[in-house]
């Protein structure tokens, strides 16, 4: 079961905070600055990529292993993907979804 603490955390993740967007609304964004005919691949990939580093985020710090850091690293790599074409855009969700499996799965 999932505590209370780290489930707020993880609402706090996907819906934001004051003078901050969360996820759902980054995830949004990137949606609608793609075509029609790559909005379902990349809102899939944003969809399962903001599940695994919401909920290693919204962990007690002392054993998370996504810290905020992290998220404004990758915010920023996004952005840039955004930026480009669909094809770098999905290739870079994929590259960093393979980065947060082997963060997320490594032995503390």
């Amino acid at each position: 079961m999932i505590k209370k603490t780290e489930e707020e955390n993880y609402q706090k993740f996907l819906t934001g905070v004051f003078l901050i967007k969360g996820w759902n609304a980054r995830a949004k964004e990137i949606v609608q600055a793609v075509s029609d005919k790559d909005k379902a691949e990349i809102k899939q990939l944003l969809a399962e990529l903001g599940e695994k580093i919401g909920r290693e985020w919204a962990k007690d710090k002392s054993v998370r292993k996504i810290d905020t850091d992290m998220l404004r690293k990758w915010g920023g790599k996004l952005k840039e993907a955004v930026a480009m074409d669909p094809d770098y855009l999905v290739k870079q969700l994929k590259r960093l979804d393979y980065e947060v499996n082997n963060i997320v799965s490594k032995q503390s």
